[in-house]
């Protein structure tokens, strides 16, 4: 694949790049200024928030013959080999197609010779939690009682599945989902760098589109660059192009929905599904409105865990005002069941319209 692709153009080469996951950078950055690396890692979270990008990090750290201050080099072997991907002693293997118990005896004969090349021999499990039970088991010794000179970095987004012998004898990281503000603030820098013309709005509906997933959302900007050429990308764009609900519309079904006007709810549906904005982003921006109401009563008033912009954190607390928990409470089961119903509906229509005047009902209560 090309490194013209900007997700792995802009992919993080230092630990200070990683985006949104300060508290890993910060424990990385020291394990490498007191040289404290440990045997084993385990990195756990949801896709696209860094933890292979962050494990190669960590593998040059780990073999930069000059890192300072939690920064590698970038110009011994190490750096130089890894960042071609060509590094014969930070072996990679993806355990979704090579997971099973003769992939890993062989790594692990692999692995009780000395580096070729660098000063460690680092090993990148990805997806390692769909290791079969027989490769877990042929790992147990090596990763207790391993060479002075061997790492092992597991990646996964199944924690639950790594067993909790491997989980014993490794240090844990995890990956949170990545704030609409973080992916927001990288998308406006890969912007300035190749020369792309987007309000700020755009860059917001880009990032809420991807859902805490930097890649998710690096790939559209690319891809509605690409489209717009020299012209300058607004919200009105991505919402068009991408299928995505007008945030003023979202606002007025929720206020319709607190008003009881079933009526204005329909009419401002049918706008956005005549504007082609798809049935399940409608369904997920309301829910996530209703969900910011609930965190606003949750925490007496406080914004903190709300990742919307301020205009719309002002609009979240007005309509907020006449809304109560337990109906909160009843609109989360509510809405826990729509995108399945959607899935399996030959009227994904009717059932948005269905679930939001259900929704309506129940807010009418007291």
């Amino acid at each position: 694949m090309s490194k013209s692709t900007w997700y792995l153009k802009y992919r993080p080469s230092q630990l200070d790049e990683l985006v949104g996951q300060k508290y890993n950078a910060q424990t990385l950055k020291q394990a490498s200024i007191l040289d404290r690396f440990v045997h084993c890692y385990i990195f756990s979270g949801s896709r696209g928030c860094g933890k292979t990008s962050t494990a190669r990090i960590l593998a040059n750290l780990m073999t930069c013959t000059n890192p300072k201050d939690g920064r590698v080099c970038g110009q011994c072997r190490a750096c130089l080999t890894i960042k071609d991907e060509v590094a014969m002693d930070v072996i990679e293997l993806d355990c979704a197609n090579n997971g099973n118990v003769e992939n890993i005896q062989n790594l692990i004969e692999a692995a009780n010779w000395s580096p070729t090349e660098l000063k460690k021999k680092v090993y990148i499990l990805d997806e390692a939690h769909q290791l079969t039970s027989r490769a877990v088991s042929a790992l147990l010794k090596i990763t207790e009682e391993p060479p002075e000179y061997l790492s092992f970095i597991f990646c996964t987004t199944e924690p639950k599945k790594i067993l909790p012998t491997i989980l014993s004898r490794s240090q844990r990281l995890n990956f949170k989902k990545i704030s609409v503000k973080d992916i927001s603030g990288r998308l406006a820098y890969i912007a300035k760098q190749e020369n792309v013309r987007i309000t700020e709005d755009a860059l917001f509906e880009i990032a809420k589109l991807s859902r805490g997933c930097l890649r998710d959302a690096i790939v559209p900007l690319e891809q509605i660059a690409t489209v717009a050429g020299s012209n300058e990308v607004t919200a009105n764009i991505i919402q068009k192009y991408f299928g995505l609900p007008d945030r003023v519309g979202i606002f007025k079904i929720v206020k319709a929905m607190v008003d009881g006007d079933i009526a204005l709810v329909i009419d401002q549906v049918n706008d956005m599904i005549v504007a082609s904005a798809d049935t399940e982003n409608i369904a997920y921006e309301i829910s996530e409105i209703f969900r910011s109401i609930m965190l606003l009563k949750a925490q007496g008033g406080k914004t903190s865990l709300i990742d919307l912009p301020e205009h719309e954190i002002e609009q979240v607390i007005k309509i907020g005002e006449s809304v109560k928990m337990g109906q909160l409470d009843k609109l989360s089961h509510l809405f826990s069941t729509i995108r399945k119903e959607l899935d399996y509906s030959i009227n994904e229509r009717w059932i948005l319209e269905s679930t939001l005047i259900h929704g309506t009902a129940l807010l009418r209560k007291t």
